[in-house]
Formats: C-alpha cells, sequence, structure tokens
C-alpha cells in the first residue's frame, strides 16, 4: 500500500541526525518498524528498541516549591518518548503506518525503509537495543494472564527480534576443526 496523494508528502530535509549517537529517533523509529518484518507490533515493542531517555522536570519554581510542600507533583518529560510519539503521528500522516493506542499497523515497509537509510553512508553497529526490547517483552509475557490477547503477536515479536540478532552467512571460509565452508550465490551454478 502505497502513500495517500492528499497527504502532505516527506520533505527531502529528514531530521534525525543526533551528532552524538549519530543516528537521531525519528530514523531509529522508521528504521525499527521497517527491519522487524511484521505487518502488526506493538508500541512498547518499538520503544524499547530506542534508547532510555532520560527524564526532565517541566515545572516552573512556583510549581516545584509546591511540590516540596506536597501540594501539588510534577510532570516528567521525557525526551525520547515524546520524539518517538511525534515521528509515529508523522509517519500516519504520510500514510506509512497507522496507530492505535497498543499496536501499530505498517502500511509501507520500503517508505520506512528509504526513510531512515536516506543519506546514511553506513548505520553504526548498535543501532537497536534488540536485549533490552527482548526483556521487555519477555517480562510482559511473564505479566500476562492466561486469556492474553497479545501471546501470539509478543511470540511473533520475539521471534522477529531474535532474526535480528543472529549473524549473517558470509562467504567466507574458516579453518579449523568445525569449520564449514559456505559458497557464495555468485559461484554457483
Amino acid at each position: 500500500m502505497s502513500r495517500d496523494p492528499d497527504r502532505p508528502a516527506p520533505t527531502g530535509d529528514y531530521e534525525g541526525y543526533d551528532p552524538i549517537g549519530g543516528v537521531g529517533v525519528g530514523r531509529k523509529t522508521a528504521y525499527a518498524l521497517a527491519v522487524l518484518g511484521l505487518d502488526v507490533v506493538q508500541r512498547s515493542t518499538i520503544r524499547a528498541l530506542l534508547p532510555v531517555g532520560t527524564q526532565q522536570v517541566g515545572a516552573s519554581r512556583g510549581q516545584q516549591a509546591q511540590r516540596m510542600k506536597g501540594k501539588t507533583g510534577l510532570v516528567k518529560k521525557n525526551r525520547t518518548s515524546k520524539l518517538f510519539q511525534q515521528k509515529l503521528n508523522q509517519f500516519e500522516d504520510w500514510g506509512w503506518i497507522s496507530k492505535g493506542h497498543i499496536l501499530i499497523a505498517l502500511h509501507d515497509r520500503g517508505a520506512l525503509l528509504d526513510h531512515a537509510l536516506q543519506g546514511q553512508r553506513r548505520l553504526p553497529s548498535r543501532l537497536l537495543d534488540l536485549e533490552r526490547a527482548i526483556a521487555k517483552i519477555r517480562e510482559d509475557q511473564a505479566t500476562a494472564e492466561p486469556d492474553d490477547r497479545l501471546i501470539e503477536q509478543r511470540h511473533k515479536e520475539l521471534l522477529a527480534l531474535m532474526s535480528l540478532m543472529q549473524v549473517p552467512v558470509t562467504g567466507v571460509n574458516r579453518s579449523g576443526t568445525r569449520s564449514v565452508r559456505f559458497v557464495n550465490r555468485s559461484r554457483v551454478i
């Protein structure tokens, strides 16, 4: 399914370059949605693949003084979560996804991957936090009720994440015991 022509098209100026980490939240979100290979994915799984972020207390000095007196609570803001939500809204506006409260349905995986890789020479080796996402899914599975409707979804996501962790087969010959020779496809007749 391609992008809806009535919606605004993405511009050539891609945000998402983070000078510290190299790739920003928007690109990581698009990449995570595209590489899992699932038509439907949980929002919490995609968020777990992104950096944790830092909690910032968003309040004026007067509100902070009232908080110290116990009269009101402070709003905690996580910049990564805020950017994640903004990017999901943007991708939905462009027609690439449909987001719900718990699940995200993918419509144009190719456009998401193109957006993530636009202008990148190469991706960092640790782009997504796969271990944290797997831990989050296993934690959800452990606390789930037997009649939970997301059991099968979590299982699919766990398999997709595990397949991303596997090393791809190369054409390199190894020597020594237990070595296996993989022949490149270009050499097979």
